[in-house]
């Protein structure tokens, strides 16, 4: 038999550019330059000014559809990134720099330095939820990274870049400390849900996280100081890394890779780079590990909808988060989210192992990801579902 190749499984190329127009057409909001939960047709879908000032329906606005805008814009940038390199394309480059207009708007739209709002409403351009998470933060520096190192990146996007990687860097050295339970803390101030970056509560995805922020920091400001506290904290973070456990969803694993990625590729020490080759590649190997399980979650799904209703005429559930005392406290219930979840794992078993520099996908992952991609793309609510998966089939081309 011939050594198996990923693009000789990936057929139907039309398939897979009509999903790329409809990311860069219809997703891509015109307004904002940010990717929502789905297509915000009308401003209304969106949370009010008055809504997300007063925290509703709860301070990250879970729920109401713009809660991982940042997630999704490292993610797709990424693809345009793999996309240009394939193709050297005008319209690859032109989304680019759309969605880092889209990043810098959400950065500097932060009422205090080095907080990453996860995303800003259509009213203004600027409002936006007052807690944010590791995972924004982590997804916003690998695109980040990614970009500056492209030949895409101009002069005067770097700079902007720069300015918020750097106030990342700061506010992590002033936040992230004993003291503040390790806490990143919100744009007001408070303690938040899930931007707690050191210390003994993580899982093993999330210890390099803060390392990330320090050395991407270093790399575009050539400032010693990250650097040195990269290496501080590095020993510790790698070793608690380890060992592969059980994940509530295989996000958490393309967000761990992202962190590795620029660990690896920016730490200047070779003998390092060699070390996280070895942990990227176990991460990949326990991704795809995961196939069989989700081959008997795809056979068992009838029909998969990303329903772009009104936030407001979901059930919502009532949480008692201690850190958000005082504050709404409400969740949105949406009964497909599971679902979607899982679909989008099948997407990331593709992103973590095409990461690795000595793994790349299995046949067994390859097929199942072209099944659930079929499934997707011939619904009618598909949602923000395509972009994990345009992002792991141009990395699967790159991988050859």
């Amino acid at each position: 038999m011939g050594e198996f190749k990923c693009k000789n499984i990936l057929p139907e190329k039309k398939l897979w550019e009509r999903e790329w127009q409809y990311i860069t057409q219809v997703l891509i909001d015109k307004r904002t330059d940010l990717i929502y939960d789905y297509p915000m047709k009308e401003i209304n879908q969106c949370p009010t000014l008055e809504e997300v000032n007063r925290s509703w329906p709860n301070p990250c606005g879970y729920g109401t559809g713009t809660e991982d805008a940042m997630i999704y814009a490292g993610t797709f940038l990424d693809a345009c990134l793999c996309r240009h390199e394939l193709k050297q394309d005008k319209e690859s480059e032109i989304t680019a720099h759309r969605l880092v207009s889209g990043m810098l708007r959400c950065a500097f739209s932060a009422y205090t330095e080095g907080f990453l709002p996860r995303s800003v409403i259509l009213q203004d351009g600027e409002g936006h939820y007052i807690d944010s998470s590791r995972d924004q933060y982590t997804m916003f520096v690998y695109g980040a990274y990614r970009y500056v190192h492209s030949d895409i990146c101009e002069s005067r996007e770097r700079e902007a870049l720069a300015r918020v990687l750097t106030g990342f860097a700061r506010r992590a050295e002033q936040n992230v400390t004993k003291e503040n339970g390790y806490d990143l803390r919100r744009d007001d101030g408070g303690n938040s849900l899930n931007c707690v970056m050191w210390g003994n509560e993580l899982g093993n995805h999330e210890y390099c996280r803060l390392p990330a922020i320090y050395l991407a920091a270093w790399d575009i400001s050539g400032e010693e100081h990250w650097l040195e506290l990269y290496r501080k904290i590095r020993e510790e973070a790698y070793r608690k890394s380890l060992p592969m456990t059980e994940y509530w969803h295989l996000y958490t694993l393309q967000q761990m890779q992202a962190a590795l990625y620029v660990c690896r590729e920016a730490d200047p020490d070779w003998g390092w780079k060699q070390k996280y080759d070895v942990l990227m590649d176990t991460v990949s190997r326990y991704a795809l590990g995961q196939v069989g399980k989700y081959k008997d979650f795809l056979n068992r799904l009838e029909r998969i909808e990303w329903k772009s209703d009104d936030f407001r005429n979901y059930q919502m559930n009532e949480y008692q988060h201690s850190v958000w005392k005082g504050l709404p406290d409400f969740n949105p219930f949406n009964e497909n989210a599971e679902d979607r979840l899982k679909i989008q794992d099948i997407a990331n078993i593709i992103i973590v192992s095409t990461l690795s520099y000595r793994n790349k996908p299995i046949r067994e992952a390859m097929d199942l990801f072209f099944e659930a991609f079929l499934k997707i793309n011939s619904s009618e609510y598909q949602g923000a579902m395509p972009v994990h998966f345009l992002t792991g089939y141009y990395h699967s081309l790159l991988k050859g």
